[in-house]
């Protein structure tokens, strides 16, 4: 039986386009090369997602790069880390109210014993959610998750097997007991090598409909 449920932000529940930033950051002069993996802004963009650059940190230094790869921004109008931050939140589209009850409903139901989120974000996509969805129009974080574990703050992401063990420890929790849902097929291979069970969440899987709630 099911009895601790662990959500993955982007995809699942919140609805994102990757590509939104990358479009803006290469309005804002970065070649499409810079942001490729392997490069130092995408390494940048990890680190930062692992907390070992702070905010200020990452904005200053894109906002850097713009400045350092424009050939047409005039000087009077350089990319500032404003700039970057609205960019980079640019991913973020929503989270749907009906995902929001439904997380409620869950919580609410009999034999839970936690909901939990378990994402790869960064402290200003988290910031934007919980200020425009989780923590507004009378919505608290409390009403959603007992536990919340953040790649920024345990400086682990998935697929690595000790954010999914992280996290079972800190919920006390049996591994046969808990799903995970990913929008990624790797990171659900993960959580399953560590013994969860898993649903993938595609544009063709609704994962209120498959939980039932």
């Amino acid at each position: 039986m099911l009895k601790n449920y662990i959500f993955d932000l982007g995809g699942v529940l919140l609805d994102i386009r990757m590509k939104n930033a990358y479009e803006r950051f290469v309005a804002l002069s970065l070649s499409p090369a810079e942001l490729e993996q392997g490069s130092s802004v995408y390494k940048l963009m990890e680190d930062y997602q692992l907390g070992f650059v702070t905010t200020a940190e990452f904005c200053q230094q894109v906002a850097s790069k713009c400045a350092a790869s424009s050939n047409t921004r005039c000087a009077a109008s350089p990319t500032t880390p404003h700039d970057i931050e609205l960019a980079w939140n640019s991913i973020c589209l929503g989270v749907a109210d009906r995902k929001l009850e439904a997380l409620r409903r869950l919580r609410k139901a009999e034999g839970v014993a936690s909901v939990s989120l378990l994402s790869n974000t960064n402290a200003l996509h988290w910031k934007c959610c919980c200020k425009n969805w989780f923590n507004a129009n009378g919505n608290r974080i409390e009403d959603f998750f007992d536990k919340i574990f953040l790649s920024q703050e345990l400086h682990l992401q998935k697929p690595d097997p000790e954010i999914f063990n992280t996290a079972i420890r800190e919920l006390g929790a049996t591994p046969a007991e808990t799903i995970f849902l990913d929008d990624s097929p790797v990171n659900t291979a993960a959580a399953a090598a560590c013994g969860l069970q898993t649903l993938t969440v595609t544009p063709d899987v609704d994962w209120i409909n498959a939980l039932g709630i």
